[in-house]
């Protein structure tokens, strides 16, 4: 690690040793609780188990908020539970040894518990707002006791450049299409396939950049076959992660031999990705009890009818996207839908609900995570631009996000706040290859501070 272990990378850096994988929130929360309790300062939490930290002075109140969670994602089996991760630095970049770094959000609750424990913004009101389960649908936010925020200026620090200061994200909705299909016993010819090595990303920043998604690349090769049934698919460990490994358990009829066509779609589809370490192999293995050729076919024709990858753009980026995410359980697959435009989310949302349905599947339709724009003349806009050109010398690029940030449903909660999101430099989230560029962690550190101090007057 550097040799000058500043206040901002002191905090990141006992975050990483912090084991905070989406759905186990124990540890950290602990964690907060002490360091408030430490510094004397005082903090309440939701029945949702949200977390906020005040530091009271004497001005108006700017609210700090970042998730405590993060992807749990590895290269082995890393024991997420109850393993610190492993961190280390390189030309000024940190990153994880086999892991996701946690710099999503980490990097931003290092940011607040700097503005809560500074002395440089002693007599300032600030609310830390720390909540919980953001990676698996954004749950903290969604059950936010609103009431326990008093804060209308809120600087949500989930972005990951430095150069952007993002005012919208797309809205968003996690579908779940659950088949039912009955297994019984086959006298096929069995196999096992699996792909593997592919860069995966978050389903938002990566989705337009020619990821190849694992699921669909094996579902392609079974359809490859007729009187294909399947015993076993999984694949996938998030719904905003494009999926970097699948595999599945499957028969062909006796008679038919499955190296042929398996080695020309090996060699078509290595041609088709910016993958250069996709790996897919095939096996032959023992049986088990399958679905019938017919629902496997329903199965693999919705996973191919199913919308996925980039469908629109506008002149900020993607507008709107869906990512086949994950299938769990041998029959569940979840979809994360996005998009900017609230209309056409709630209409692809229809579209793929209808698709599964249409296969036997049981898809309801799923809550709605609502698009986000604040104004460019807000006040908190306006500001942010002044003081991020005073503090950088350098105009921000004002964006809107293909990803779902929690301002959207925080403001829900809280109503009359206005909301921007920043944030140091964050490459490969969501992947092993995760990594912080610590000097604009720093950087970000002087802004915020100074951000805070002319929002509060």
């Amino acid at each position: 690690m550097p040799q000058e272990m500043t206040d901002e990378l002191r905090f990141f850096t006992e975050l990483t040793q912090v084991p905070r994988p989406s759905g186990y929130h124990d540890k950290i929360d602990a964690y907060l609780r002490k360091f408030a309790e430490d510094r004397g300062l005082e903090y309440s939490e939701d029945g949702a188990g949200n977390i906020l930290i005040r530091r009271k002075g004497n001005t108006r109140t700017v609210v700090l908020q970042g998730h405590t969670d993060i992807v749990a994602n590895s290269v082995s089996g890393f024991d997420f539970l109850n393993e610190p991760l492993k961190i280390r630095e390189e030309d000024g970049w940190i990153s994880a040894e086999g892991t996701t770094l946690g710099a999503d959000d980490g990097a931003g609750l290092a940011l607040i518990l700097c503005a809560l424990s500074d002395p440089a913004l002693e007599g300032y009101d600030i609310e830390g707002l720390f909540t919980h389960d953001e990676e698996i649908g954004l749950l903290g936010a969604m059950e936010l006791d609103g009431e326990m925020v008093s804060g209308r200026m809120l600087l949500n620090l989930d972005n990951e450049d430095v150069n952007e200061i993002t005012i919208g994200s797309a809205g968003s909705a996690d579908i779940e299409a659950e088949f039912s299909f009955p297994r019984t016993e086959d006298a096929g010819r069995f196999y096992s396939v699996e792909v593997g090595g592919l860069r995966g990303g978050h389903s938002a920043g990566e989705i337009g950049n020619n990821r190849g998604n694992a699921i669909l690349i094996l579902a392609g090769f079974l359809r490859k076959f007729s009187g294909v049934r399947i015993s076993s698919i999984s694949g996938g460990i998030a719904p905003n992660v494009i999926p970097m490994s699948a595999r599945a358990v499957f028969s062909i009829p006796q008679g038919f031999d499955a190296y042929e066509a398996f080695d020309v779609y090996a060699e078509q589809i290595h041609g088709c990705f910016d993958e250069p370490d996709l790996t897919i192999s095939l096996k032959e293995c023992g049986p088990a009890p399958s679905w019938s050729s017919d629902d496997t076919s329903r199965f693999l024709d919705a996973l191919a009818m199913c919308p996925n990858g980039v469908i629109d753009t506008d002149g900020y980026g993607v507008k709107t996207s869906s990512n086949i995410g994950m299938i769990t359980d041998d029959t569940k697959v979840i979809i994360k839908p996005r998009s900017s435009d609230t209309e056409r989310l709630e209409e692809l949302v229809d579209t793929i609900c209808a698709v599964f349905r249409c296969r036997k599947a049981e898809a309801p339709r799923p809550y709605i995570f609502p698009a986000w724009k604040e104004s460019e003349d807000s006040r908190i806009v306006r500001t942010a631009v002044s003081v991020y050109r005073d503090h950088f010398g350098r105009d921000p690029k004002v964006t809107v996000t293909h990803g779902g940030l929690e301002s959207s449903t925080i403001k829900e909660k809280c109503p009359g706040m206005e909301a921007i999101a920043i944030g140091p430099t964050i490459i490969g989230a969501h992947t092993p290859d995760e990594r912080l560029e610590i000097s604009t962690l720093t950087a970000m550190k002087g802004y915020v501070f100074e951000l805070i101090r002319t929002l509060a007057r």
